[in-house]
């Protein structure tokens, strides 16, 4: 089942014919759980919509009479149409890419404004863009110091560009390490990442 391309009323319609039900949220939940988590891998701040969707399940897993069913089966299209489907799409609302959302997730900070946002968005762009194209093609780079320690000047020097107002430097550190342990948890060397080759 491809959650991306789902049509939620027909799938309404569908478990409401069903015999099984059980079998209907079972696939559902397993298609979710899977989309879940290739949306945390991608991006650790998603964890939340996993926590969500665990609740649910949970939930359903302590009763398995037909009300618990159709509240499960509820439940999870409520999540998909109302959390998954609006962060499936976030990272084209935001005109970034989803590697780049990643590192602008890292970095946003609530109560921003637009002209903030813009810029965290731009430094977001420019840090990945220099890694990819400077550091991150070397073979193997996390197991050579030197090059682990060019890596974090790159990020440290690109968050300096963040707006000075909303990100004191006192908070420059902690998101630098973020940034860092992204990037070294995502991207292998020679240009593969998590995402795909580059």
């Amino acid at each position: 089942m491809d959650i991306s391309n789902l049509d939620f009323d027909k799938l309404k319609a569908a478990f409401a014919k069903s015999e099984n039900k059980n079998a209907v949220v079972f696939d559902l939940q397993e298609a979710i759980d899977l989309k879940l988590r290739q949306l945390i891998q991608q991006n650790p701040i998603r964890l939340e919509f996993y926590e969500k969707y665990r609740k649910i399940i949970d939930e359903y897993n302590e009763g398995k009479d037909l009300q618990a069913v159709q509240k499960a089966f509820d439940d999870l299209n409520d999540f998909m149409e109302k959390d998954l489907n609006p962060e499936l799409e976030r990272a084209m609302r935001e005109g970034l890419d989803e590697e780049t959302l990643a590192i602008f997730d890292l970095l946003k900070k609530p109560n921003l404004e637009t002209k903030e946002r813009d810029e965290v968005k731009k430094v977001a762009q420019e840090t990945l863009a220099t890694l990819k194209k400077e550091k991150l093609k070397i073979d193997r780079w996390r197991e050579s110091l030197q090059v682990r320690a060019q890596v974090k000047t790159i990020i440290d020097d690109s968050l300096q560009y963040l707006p000075q107002m909303a990100y004191p430097d006192s908070e420059l550190d902690v998101k630098s390490v973020d940034i860092f342990q992204h990037i070294y948890s995502h991207y292998q060397g020679a240009g593969v990442s998590s995402y795909g080759v580059f």
